[in-house]
């Protein structure tokens, strides 16, 4: 078993390419990307607040100055006439810059006799122009009329903006770190976070490359524990599911090769069994004629009439009629000459003719249902065979009175069914008798299956399919 190893980093040490591929946008990428998101929004609501605060205090604070200047100034501007502005100059000039307020003093010519000095706050810096017209009211001009002359008071907002912008600046910049240092906090969490799902991700990719015995190791965290879990057991399951398909094609290979070796033997067994046949026919059956012959002219002989030379010769005729007769019986076992012309039902109707004549005791009977086409040699003479075996068990070890042989086309299989009323069989199997194990080798030997059962009349019952090829039917 092998086991998924990682860096320190946490990242998973392999060459290749996540399952993804390289183009697409790793989960940790996305999670970091939705928190800078997320903070960039935090951060412009921040900016949208802070600058709104500022503009609404601005504005209040100038109504405020400008309001309360113009009335003071408009209240002491009252003491003194059009002949006393040189009083009202020094006036002003003693008291100074009045806030957020810029102060001129014209005459009746519209001469300016007076103007505010500049503020000294915060001298020789002011706020960004973009800013300032974020927050900055309209400036409005109060004028004060003296007789002739006027004092114009117009409010300043531009310290008070500084004073916004500055306080913006500073909270911009404690922000911007706060957000950095739990950005690289959240990014490096997310990291250890998801660190086993990138061990995850490797145990997946290498069982994609076809390495099925890696395994991971024990997870941190809930959920990622089970999902390491639920992973060695899918991959356990995926390791033994090929496995056993793997040992299923090697058995389907075997039994492959054992369906094509029998299918040879019994193709070499059936030319045996011919060949024997016409052996025996031509050679013995000849030979046999010959001594028939030969013992008849003797017998025949004046010479040996009624002496015991004429006897043997009978009993040498005798002898070689029944060797010949038994002969006769032979040949059609080691050769099914019926099928040659007859096809398979003709055939096994003169096997079953044959068998009924022989053996009177057992009544046989053949039912076929349907039409049963024109079918392949080896088809034929594999069913012939097995039901000329069934029959042979029927009469040595059965002992019934009764047999019904059945022969059906269903769904593209021949069926064979050959059942009796005898004693059933204890055991299939006995020791020196290979007919039960060559029907079921015949039968396998063309895809097809085999079954003994039990009949409804206490016998046997042999079932049998048989695949028959599209181009046969």
């Amino acid at each position: 078993m092998k086991t998924i190893k990682t860096s320190e980093t946490g990242a998973a040490v392999h060459p290749a390419k996540s399952l993804a591929g390289a183009a697409a946008m790793s989960l940790r990428l996305k999670i970091n990307l939705i928190f800078t998101s997320l903070t960039l929004l935090v951060f412009s609501l921040l900016i949208v607040v802070e600058v709104t605060a500022t503009r609404n205090s601005v504005r209040e604070e100038m109504e405020a100055s400008g309001r309360i200047a113009s009335q003071l100034l408009g209240r002491i501007s009252g003491f003194y006439a059009a002949e006393k502005l040189p009083e009202l100059v020094a006036f002003l000039r003693a008291t100074g810059r009045v806030r957020a307020n810029d102060i001129q003093l014209y005459d009746n010519n519209g001469k300016l006799l007076y103007d505010s000095p500049p503020s000294t706050y915060k001298l020789g810096r002011d706020a960004p122009q973009w800013y300032a017209a974020l927050v900055s009211p309209t400036m409005k001009t109060h004028i004060i009329p003296l007789n002739g002359s006027s004092l114009a008071v117009t409010t300043n907002p531009t310290r008070a903006v500084l004073d916004g912008w500055d306080n913006l600046r500073d909270i911009l910049i404690a922000q911007s770190i706060l957000f950095l240092l739990a950005d690289l906090l959240i990014f490096w969490l997310v990291g250890r976070w998801l660190a086993p799902l990138e061990k995850i991700e490797q145990g997946l990719l290498e069982i994609e490359q076809g390495d099925h015995h890696v395994r991971l190791p024990a997870l941190p965290g809930k959920e990622a524990g089970e999902m390491g879990r639920a992973f060695n057991r899918m991959a356990q399951a995926v390791e033994e599911n090929i496995q056993v398909r793997q040992a299923s094609a090697e058995a389907q290979a075997r039994l492959a090769t054992q369906r094509e070796f029998t299918q040879e033997l019994h193709a070499r067994i059936e030319e045996e069994r011919a060949s024997l046949a016409r052996e025996l026919h031509d050679e013995l059956g000849q030979s046999l004629t010959a001594i028939r012959t030969i013992s008849k002219s003797i017998t025949q002989h004046p010479e040996v009439k009624g002496g015991a030379i004429e006897r043997s010769a009978q009993m040498l005729f005798d002898t070689a009629g029944m060797m010949s007769d038994a002969m006769h019986r032979m040949i059609p076992r080691l050769r099914p000459i019926q099928l040659e012309g007859m096809g398979l039902i003709d055939a096994v109707r003169d096997l079953l003719t044959g068998t009924q004549v022989a053996h009177a005791e057992l009544k046989i009977e053949l039912q076929v249902d349907g039409d049963i086409p024109p079918l392949d040699a080896g088809l034929e003479l594999t069913a012939y065979r097995i039901v000329q075996e069934a029959l042979t068990n029927v009469l040595r070890h059965a002992q019934a009175s009764r047999a019904h042989i059945e022969i059906a086309m269903q769904d593209n299989q021949l069926t064979l069914s050959i059942t009796d009323n005898g004693t059933g069989a204890v055991t299939l199997k006995r020791d020196g008798h290979y007919g039960v194990r060559g029907m079921q080798e015949r039968a396998e030997s063309l895809g097809g299956s085999i079954a003994f059962l039990s009949s409804a009349e206490g016998g046997l019952d042999v079932r049998v399919s048989l695949p028959v090829k599209e181009s046969a039917v």
